[in-house]
């Protein structure tokens, strides 16, 4: 245990001071001036310029500079009037702190799973239950794997150094994951209000997280939609969640006085009116498309992010907290504004999953992909852009194909998920040569 602390604690300080290093180095611009790393709706350098306006009694809403929600706004001028030689030290911290948190929220996730899975495994030949059991020694060491891919992710890093204000976001996260890994149902639903309000696409998060804290209660009995106290608790939760947003809105407005900023925030992420280029699918989209038909287009694609939450959410009932990293992964891949610092999130989280790893399929094409993705982004946009040599379909290939790995990522991870709940559930088959039978998926 003393073991596992010094290295956690020889993580946090060698990550920290890397973060230190590029942050107050010569690259700290070149890298905020990515465009896969800043957006227009996380920006530092449009934080402070929305900051700047609001301290010239000019609304940072009236033209196309700042699009984030005005409490936000508040807390950008509260650490730039009162902080601002130390912003490269609190992004640092907040960046280490969100590391810290994922690691010990897939620890607890994992305890929380394997006790879930307990009974099931009891009912199962012990040959098959001592394969598919996790490991109770693995836990610690695949939790402090979170903590150190997190920390030393070059997408991470980059996120920090640029201090993009999804660093808080991502933060936030974190703490959603925490808080709900110890059953704390209020903070965690008060924390997903808060993402809500920034921008609505977390919503989706509530789901994983009530049925997260409905299983709880249940002591991890199998969960269902059909009991009445379930259902109770579910709207209950999720009306309270929303008069938390609309409390949230109304101080807004009290804040600025009219509801103005909603066409440079909420709306602004609906009608994706900037087409900056980014890893998101959006932006060649609808700089390609015919008016006549972006209405109908806006709406195919904004549909995406919310749809599958519903069968998600039938068919991850027996592990929601599988549910929300499929809910991040669908997050980053269906925004119109995403980042790197979206996937740094999740594929840190990637190994608390390890035990799903020997069912998937594509895992080497997909870290064939994103490796290759990271490497050819800047090159396209330096020929796009620089040198002139090629145009925007160059840079948009890399971003597709990014895209599409994050698909099949989805997809592989699913596959695996549902491998091995048929294993749980029915003992692992083999055929006349001891070898696991194959399964496929089957639409009836």
């Amino acid at each position: 245990m003393m073991c596992t602390i010094i290295k956690a604690s020889f993580l946090l300080a060698f990550g920290f001071i890397i973060r230190m290093f590029l942050i107050t180095s010569s690259y700290q611009k070149m890298i905020a001036d990515r465009v896969e790393v800043s957006t227009p709706v996380n920006s530092w350098r449009r934080a402070v310029e929305g900051v700047t306006l609001m301290k010239l009694n000019i609304s940072p809403y009236e033209g196309d500079t700042f699009h984030e929600v005005p409490l936000f706004l508040q807390f950008y001028h509260f650490l730039l009037t009162n902080f601002e030689q130390w912003i490269p030290l609190i992004f640092a911290i907040i960046d280490i702190l969100t590391g810290l948190c994922l690691s010990l929220a897939s620890y607890n996730q994992l305890k929380t799973i394997k006790r879930w899975e307990k009974i099931r495994l009891s009912k199962l030949p012990s040959s098959d239950a001592k394969k598919l059991e996790i490991p109770e020694k693995s836990i610690a060491q695949l939790s402090f794997r979170v903590l150190a891919i997190y920390l030393f992710l070059p997408y991470s890093i980059m996120a920090c150094t640029a201090q993009t204000t999804s660093v808080l976001i991502n933060f936030l996260v974190s703490l959603t994951m925490l808080f709900i890994s110890f059953g704390w149902r209020v903070i965690a639903c008060s924390l997903v209000a808060l993402l809500t309000y920034h921008s609505f696409y977390p919503i989706l998060l509530i789901f994983p997280v009530l049925m997260v804290s409905e299983k709880t209660n249940q002591k991890g009995k199998s969960f269902t939609y059909a009991s009445k106290s379930s259902c109770f608790s579910l709207i209950s939760c999720s009306i309270a969640t929303l008069l938390l947003i609309s409390i949230l809105v109304m101080i807004s407005k009290s804040i600025t006085g009219s509801y103005d900023f909603f066409s440079s925030t909420y709306y602004f992420l609906l009608s994706v009116p900037d087409f900056t280029p980014n890893i998101g699918l959006f932006w060649y989209f609808f700089a390609e498309m015919f008016d006549q038909f972006r209405e109908f287009f806006l709406w195919t694609f904004q549909i995406n992010s919310f749809v599958y939450s519903i069968p998600l959410s039938l068919t991850l009932k027996n592990n929601p907290n599988f549910f929300f990293l499929i809910t991040l992964i669908l997050l980053s891949l269906f925004k119109p504004y995403p980042s790197v610092s979206d996937l740094a999130i999740y594929l840190a989280l990637l190994p608390q999953w390890t035990h799903l790893f020997t069912y998937m399929k594509q895992g080497l094409l997909v870290a064939c992909v994103f490796i290759s993705c990271s490497v050819l982004a800047p090159l396209m946009w330096h020929m796009w852009i620089i040198l002139g040599t090629a145009n925007s379909n160059y840079y948009f290939g890399v971003t597709l194909a990014y895209n599409v790995g994050q698909i099949f990522l989805i997809t592989d991870l699913l596959f695996a998920y549902l491998k091995r709940e048929f294993y749980l559930s029915n003992g692992i088959k083999v055929d006349d040569k001891d070898k696991p039978l194959k399964l496929e998926l089957s639409a009836e």
